[in-house]
């Protein structure tokens, strides 16, 4: 018994000595294989996306080095068309502007209404996309960046426009999202896709409906959250549509960083191949790790949501009006800015996404 013991304590000793003079080594040792395995990963990843290893090393950089910017805000709008076999396939549905300050991390979103009137173009801006796609290569993106910055006073540095199939398919790769619905409420006249014109109008339609709470959402149902527009209340104006739609991105993002989708090289390949097959984009693929720094920089930090409409704001301010007479804007129903004074409208979204109202 006690030579066992004797014998062990020895054993213990050995071992510990060896490990105690060569702790240097084994810890390097470790660290680099850690290090290999973990250029390996990353080798992999940028090989998801067709970036090489230089090139990645920018996500280590501050981001405004290589993002277009300007007063330390980068731009993206994000439009969101019916899709192909859809009519008015090409006019958008959903305008979301995502501005990025430098200085201060922090994501800003604005949801542009679809009716708010361009006045150079005679048109309203959700048609924009549409007229100059069929101008020239490129031309839709063009158009609808100079429409913003000449109605909102905001220049546009990348666009990303994207159909209805793409935000369900990304929804369902992920796994669904969890949305925290404000308010209850039904659709009785939600509109069947290819029954436009059936007889009678009942075909035409299915009812939805919504629990307040939070709804965990694949991606046709979270289709359905953002494009309902004929509930009875507040929750069937396009105001309130706007909200839904930012709630949707929100969670989004969310999910998407989460580690099982961050660290999923599967999920990830999968999520680029949606993009890169169904996406109309002017943003290069060499800026895709700036972006990625962006996005984990600004994760920890509170979005903030800007809506403008006909509606008072939180300080009381209407920056919207529906003008009349109507013959003057083609018989349509738009938007233009409070009192045709658009110079107060800019003002308004530079305060906004100043942190200043």
């Amino acid at each position: 018994m006690n030579h066992s013991f004797i014998r062990l304590k020895r054993i213990v000793y050995q071992y510990f000595s060896f490990f105690a003079n060569r702790w240097p080594v084994i810890l390097s040792l470790v660290l680099i294989s850690g290090l290999l395995f973990l250029f390996q990963a990353t080798k992999s990843y940028l090989g998801i996306v067709g970036l090489n290893f230089n090139k990645s090393l920018t996500f280590f950089d501050n981001p405004q080095n290589h993002l277009q910017s300007t007063n330390d805000r980068t731009n993206f709008l994000l439009l969101g068309i019916r899709g192909f076999g859809d009519q008015g396939e090409d006019l958008t549905d959903t305008m979301l502007l995502i501005s990025y300050s430098h200085l201060s991390k922090q994501i800003s979103l604005l949801s542009i209404p679809r009716d708010l009137w361009i006045t150079s173009l005679q048109t309203k801006v959700n048609s924009v996309y549409h007229y100059g796609k069929f101008k020239e290569d490129g031309g839709g993106i063009k158009l609808v960046s100079s429409a913003v910055l000449e109605s909102l006073g905001l220049p546009v540095h990348y666009v990303a426009v994207v159909d209805f199939n793409f935000f369900k398919s990304v929804i369902d790769t992920i796994g669904g999202i969890d949305v925290d619905v404000q308010r209850q409420f039904t659709d009785d006249k939600f509109p069947l896709p290819g029954k436009e014109t059936s007889l009678p109008l009942s075909t035409r339609y299915e009812t939805i409906s919504f629990d307040k709470g939070f709804n965990h959402f694949d991606g046709e149902t979270a289709l359905k959250f953002v494009r309902s527009r004929n509930a009875q209340g507040d929750e069937g104006t396009d105001t309130a549509r706007n909200q839904r739609q930012q709630l949707v991105i929100e969670s989004l993002k969310q999910k998407i960083l989460d580690k099982e989708i961050l660290f999923d090289p599967k999920k990830l390949e999968e999520l680029y191949r949606i993009f890169t097959n169904t996406v109309d984009t002017n943003i290069p693929s060499d800026i895709y790790p700036p972006l990625a720094r962006l996005v984990l920089d600004s994760r920890s930090r509170p979005i903030n949501e800007i809506e403008v409409s006909t509606d008072k704001d939180r300080n009381g301010l209407v920056v919207l009006e529906n003008p009349k007479p109507s013959y003057l804007y083609q018989n349509q129903w738009v938007l233009i800015a409070k009192d045709n004074n658009w110079k107060a409208l800019k003002q308004y979204l530079q305060n906004r996404l100043d942190g200043k109202q």
